[in-house]
């Protein structure tokens, strides 16, 4: 009995390590259309504010912008793509970084955002929620050399 007790193995066992012949899985992939969104972008009610506060010892610009989009689709679908669609929430953010730096007071450093995207009444509403230090000491028109 001893001798059985060394030839336990604790590693998988053998129907494990065979490949399976056939594997199967049902994937849906979805984006949204770049030039479609990109309209919308452009035709969109746009509001935004932000204010300069204190934060970690420096000054930084945090504000938020808002984009009504109006949208003739399955509303909730279409939120849901854009929130996921990498190349649809970047062009999001390029918006809410454009108008955080018209309104900073000198330009901005790397952007922190938020992106919440949602129906409302009959149209799509993105919400994003910017934070960035100030870059004090240059004026707009100023290159870093």
């Amino acid at each position: 009995m001893e001798a059985c007790d060394d030839l336990l193995v604790t590693r998988p066992g053998l129907a494990k390590a065979w490949p399976r012949l056939v594997e199967s899985r049902d994937l849906s992939v979805l984006r949204v259309d770049d030039n479609t969104l990109a309209h919308l972008l452009a035709t969109a009610d746009v509001i935004s504010e932000g204010q300069v506060h204190e934060h970690e010892g420096a000054r930084a610009w945090f504000g938020s912008t808002s984009m009504i989009l109006s949208v003739r689709a399955d509303l909730d679908r279409v939120a849901a793509l854009v929130s996921r669609d990498l190349h649809a929430r970047t062009r999001v953010l390029r918006v809410a970084r454009r108008e955080a730096s018209l309104r900073a007071p000198c330009p901005l450093g790397p952007l922190r955002s938020e992106v919440r995207v949602t129906s409302v009444g009959g149209s799509l509403r993105i919400d994003v929620d910017v934070q960035a230090p100030l870059i004090e000491g240059r004026s707009r028109g100023q290159r870093i050399v």
